[in-house]
């Protein structure tokens, strides 16, 4: 689900994206019910449902931490984490002194290394358990297309369709050599983004090679770092870049919203949301992982009415 967006967005996105986050207030202490009211939201999915919540300052501090440090599946959600490793390689880590954060790194703009040979080659571990259907039309949309096109469609699916939002993922896991390549140059660029782990390329089996889990730590310092405008190797200009894509409009305190959510429906049905909020009262980063061991649609939508419960309960007005 989108936040609603306002006439004047788009000026607030590019006064967030002019420089860093400015350093948030001293936090308002949480009610002391705070958790127990989440804990109460996941008691009501049942016995075999579970959750990790992460919500705080872009700067570290946790104002609520519950499971933190429990991996839970991650789903699409992850994929904030692929967008850093994508835009970094492809548009170098050292700033220069021309390096504005408006201007888009031009290596964004070429080709992302390696796609159109996996898009043309049905036996890749890739595409291999997409339909050829589904890889035709894949092939038709992201053929050729740029590095920030292919992460665009990888992150808000804009302009495709599901599963060739989830092959444009899965090009940027080919791209640094599959999942455990990708995994060891996550742990490489932040040790705090230890707990993500990829282990198979989207909507592929999620028990052959296990599934993409993340603690919502880790997730969350993801988010962190990208809020602060401060990622370990990379350019400012790449970071406000890799901003500018999460962009999702503006909630109803106008805070500019940034985030990456993810949904399964196969079992554990998995819903995550995480991102952060940036406006007068600060920046709050989050991350919210909820799993129940049942599948199906039913289970799903519970899961989406629970999270959405949860993310609700943390932004509250206080």
């Amino acid at each position: 689900m989108r936040v609603r967006t306002f006439p004047h967005f788009a000026l607030a996105l590019a006064l967030a994206a002019c420089s860093a986050p400015p350093p948030p207030r001293t936090p308002t202490a949480l009610p002391a019910a705070l958790g127990q009211q989440i804990a109460d939201v996941v008691a009501g999915l049942g016995p075999t449902a579970r959750a990790a919540v992460w919500f705080g300052t872009a700067d570290g501090e946790a104002l609520l931490a519950w499971n933190a440090e429990t991996p839970m599946p991650a789903a699409s959600a992850i994929k904030a984490a692929y967008l850093i490793e994508a835009f970094a390689a492809q548009a170098g880590a050292v700033p220069t002194l021309t390096d504005l954060p408006l201007a888009p790194p031009a290596g964004l703009d070429t080709p992302l290394p390696g796609a159109d040979a996996v898009l043309a080659d049905a036996s890749h571990p890739a595409v291999a358990h997409f339909s050829p259907a589904q890889r035709a039309t894949a092939q038709r949309l992201l053929g050729g297309q740029s590095t920030h096109r292919v992460c665009e469609a990888m992150i808000s699916s804009k302009g495709v369709d599901n599963a060739t939002y989830n092959v444009a993922a899965n090009l940027v896991t080919a791209r640094f050599g599959g999942p455990p390549a990708l995994t060891q140059r996550l742990h490489a660029r932040d040790p705090r983004f230890a707990g993500l782990q990829v282990r198979r390329y989207m909507l592929a089996d999620r028990v052959a090679t296990g599934d993409n889990t993340a603690t919502a730590a880790a997730l969350a310092a993801v988010h962190q770092a990208l809020a602060r405008g401060c990622v370990p190797g990379m350019a400012t200009a790449t970071v406000m870049a890799c901003r500018r894509v999460l962009a999702d409009g503006l909630d109803d305190e106008g805070r500019v919203v940034f985030r990456k959510d993810g949904a399964l429906d196969s079992a554990p049905a998995t819903r995550t949301r995480a991102g952060w909020r940036q406006g007068a009262d600060g920046t709050r980063v989050f991350a919210i992982l909820l799993a129940d061991d049942r599948a199906g649609a039913a289970v799903g939508t519970r899961l989406d009415d629970a999270v959405q419960r949860i993310e609700a309960l943390l932004f509250v007005k206080r």
